[in-house]
C-alpha cells in the first residue's frame, strides 16, 4: 500500500513538507550566493567548493542525519541524493574554472543549470508523494481512506477485466463498537480501531489493500482470490481477531470480534455495485449473529 517503508503521521508529513520548502529556499539562496561571488568577483566560503559540500550544506545534512526513517530507503530519496551531489559538483567545477581564469563555456553553464532543475524537480516529486500520502491515508488507522478507494478499485477492475483474474472485496465491521465507545469512551474506541487496522495489516497478505471505509468499517481488497480462497483467508483472520485481546490501561483486556461481508469484484459492473454487494453480505453477517464470514455472489 505504502510508498514509504514505515507509516508517517499527519503531523510528521506536514513537518516534512515545511522542512522541504525551507531547504529548497535555502538552496536557491546557496546558488544566488555562488553566482554573486562569480559576477561580483567576491570571495566564496570554502564550504561551497569542498568535494563533500553536498553533505555539509543544510539540505545534505538533512539527507544524512535528519530525514524521517520512512523516507530514508524510498527510491525517490536515493535519486535526490545522487542529483543533489551532481548539482554541487557541477557548480563547484564552474567556480574552480572561474577561479583559475579559465573561460567557462555556455555548455558548461547550461549543464550546471540542468542539474539544478533536475534537483528542484526531484524535490518537487518527493513533495507531491508526501501530499498524495497525506490525502490518501486515514490519519488514525494509517490505512487508505475512501478518497483512494475508488481510483484503486477502478484500476484493479480494469486490470482483471483484461487478465480474467478473480478478485474479492470484503467489508469488515467491528461488532458492538458503539457499546465499546459508550462503555470505555472514545479514546479506547480509537485505540480499538488502531489495533484492528494493525491486526489486519499484519494478518492479511502483502498484496491485500485495506481501506478505512467509515466509522468502524474497513473494506479490504483481495486480488487473485475466488470464493474458496477469500473465505479461507478471511475465516482465519476472523478467528484470530476473536482470539486476540486488546490490553487497556490498568491491565484490563478487551475481547472484540468482527463481521465480514464478502463478494467478488465484478469487472463488468460499476465499483459502487461491487461495494454495495459486499455491504449486503455484511448486513447478512450482522443479522446472522455477527462474528462470521458471509459470501454473497
Amino acid at each position: 500500500m505504502q510508498q514509504f517503508d514505515t507509516p508517517i503521521s499527519t503531523g510528521e508529513a506536514r513537518e516534512i513538507l515545511n522542512r522541504l520548502e525551507l531547504l529548497s529556499l535555502y538552496h536557491d539562496d546557496w546558488i544566488s550566493t555562488f553566482l554573486r561571488a562569480v559576477v561580483c568577483d567576491e570571495p566564496l566560503e570554502s564550504t561551497f567548493i569542498e568535494e563533500n559540500s553536498h553533505q555539509t550544506c543544510r539540505f545534505g545534512r538533512w539527507l544524512e542525519h535528519d530525514i524521517h526513517d520512512a523516507l530514508r530507503q524510498a527510491p525517490i530519496v536515493s535519486d535526490i541524493c545522487l542529483i543533489h551531489q551532481r548539482m554541487h559538483l557541477a557548480y563547484r567545477d564552474l567556480f574552480l574554472s572561474w577561479q583559475a581564469k579559465r573561460r567557462i563555456s555556455s555548455a558548461e553553464y547550461d549543464e550546471a543549470n540542468v542539474k539544478k532543475t533536475a534537483f528542484h524537480l526531484s524535490v518537487s516529486t518527493l513533495q507531491f508523494m508526501i501530499y498524495d500520502y497525506l490525502f490518501q491515508v486515514d490519519p488514525l488507522t494509517k490505512t487508505l481512506n475512501r478518497t483512494k478507494l475508488l481510483s484503486t478499485l477502478e484500476r484493479e477492475r480494469n486490470r482483471i477485466c483484461e487478465t480474467g483474474e478473480q478478485s474479492t472485496l470484503a467489508m469488515i465491521d467491528i461488532d458492538h463498537f458503539k457499546k465499546i465507545n459508550d462503555t470505555y469512551g472514545h479514546v479506547v474506541g480509537d485505540a480499538v480501531l488502531v489495533q484492528v487496522a494493525l491486526f489486519l495489516s499484519t494478518s492479511l497478505r502483502p498484496m491485500d489493500i485495506i481501506f478505512r471505509y467509515g466509522g468502524e468499517e474497513f473494506l479490504v481488497y483481495l486480488p487473485g482470490t475466488g470464493k474458496k480462497e477469500a473465505q479461507a483467508v478471511l475465516e482465519r483472520v476472523r478467528a484470530n481477531l476473536f482470539e486476540n485481546r486488546i490490553l487497556l490501561e490498568g491491565g484490563q483486556e478487551l475481547q472484540i470480534s468482527a463481521s465480514f461481508g464478502v463478494s467478488p469484484l465484478d469487472p463488468t459492473a460499476e465499483i459502487a455495485v461491487s461495494v454495495e454487494k459486499a455491504d449486503q453480505a455484511l448486513y447478512l453477517a450482522k443479522n446472522g449473529g455477527r462474528n462470521r464470514v458471509v459470501w454473497l455472489d
